[in-house]
């Protein structure tokens, strides 16, 4: 059944409930009504009932399901399928609040202008692709990944201590730069690692994760650099 078609029958089934409803109302205001509920009272309270069930059925889920669907493509890039930057930065604040240890790993595609001047955007975008799915392979359940814009990727690790995520940042490098992409060759990235210091802000966490990404571009790109302790 079409959007419209479950509209236009929403309306109707509404237009019915309400005046069954109504009908309903009136009878109760009698003050004796709970001891003589003729049969005709009771066939329109069954048919209230039915009619509400049938709507919440017809429209109400639906319409719920569908807002949850908008929400979740809000939150999700379209192109990779990790979530985007504002749903990545919304949890990171949500498990701050649920969670002592966590660490966070930024990924920058080394050298990614280049595979795009030299075998298209096109290229490019299956590139990014190739990258989330090889990155997708190597987390754990309860490990989130996120597109942070353009090349540049992010893993949230719950439950793991900084030795835990430059172990899991390190196989996810070595998982990039195992099996050249048909599309491009050999494809590396560089990671910057950071354990939360639990108290500091998601943007202030980020932050030094990004200064130990910069680190690992700076000493050569490929390879791992970890953040130190908050000053």
């Amino acid at each position: 059944m079409n959007l419209r078609a479950r509209i236009d029958l929403a309306v109707a089934l509404a237009a019915v409930v309400a005046s069954v409803g109504l009908g309903l109302l009136t009878w109760m205001d009698r003050e004796d009504w709970p001891l003589h509920l003729p049969p005709r009272v009771l066939a329109l309270l069954l048919i209230f009932l039915l009619l509400d069930r049938a709507l919440h059925r017809l429209v109400r889920r639906p319409a719920r399901e569908h807002s949850q669907a908008l929400r979740r493509l809000a939150l999700q890039d379209s192109l990779t399928g990790a979530v985007n930057r504002r749903g990545f930065m919304d949890r990171l604040a949500q498990v701050q609040h649920q969670q002592a240890l966590l660490s966070l790993v930024m990924i920058d595609i080394d050298h990614f202008k280049c595979i795009n001047d030299r075998h298209g955007h096109a290229a490019g975008d299956g590139v990014l692709r190739e990258v989330a799915a090889r990155l997708r392979r190597q987390m754990r359940c309860a490990d989130l990944l996120g597109r942070m814009g353009g090349e540049e990727f992010a893993l949230l690790l719950p439950a793991t201590d900084l030795a835990g995520a430059q172990t899991q940042a390190e196989l996810a490098r070595q998982a990039l730069r195992r099996e050249p992409m048909a599309i491009a060759g050999t494809v590396t990235a560089s990671f910057g690692v950071a354990q939360w210091d639990g108290s500091e802000s998601a943007a202030d966490w980020l932050h030094r994760a990004d200064l130990a990404l910069y680190e690992a571009k700076r000493r050569g790109r490929d390879q791992v650099s970890l953040s130190g302790a908050r000053t």
